[in-house]
């Protein structure tokens, strides 16, 4: 029996030890093709964590999406002030 919070699930080692992620781990965790997992040594164990990026993290906090919102308006008073600097040095 699992501790709390943790989802049981038997998965077998294939060829050159992989593992399959069963679907609704990978859903529940968003977990997609060429994310990156940590590897965790636990006592008689091993736990998979998924990383997340900042950016990730920053952009799951509320309001979602500020962080992106944030970085797309810096981006575009990047390209004015650049605009006005080739002015001035004309």
């Amino acid at each position: 029996m699992g501790n709390a919070g943790t989802i049981p699930l038997k998965i077998r080692v294939g060829k050159r030890f992989t593992i399959t992620i069963p679907k609704e781990v990978r859903e529940k965790l968003n977990i997609k093709e060429g994310d990156e997992l940590e590897v965790i040594v636990v006592d008689d164990g091993i736990m998979l964590r998924k990383i997340v990026s900042l950016i990730e993290f920053i952009d799951s906090v509320k309001p979602k999406g500020s962080i992106k919102e944030f970085l797309k308006e810096r981006e575009e008073e990047i390209k004015l002030e650049n605009e006005r600097v080739n002015e001035l040095i004309k």
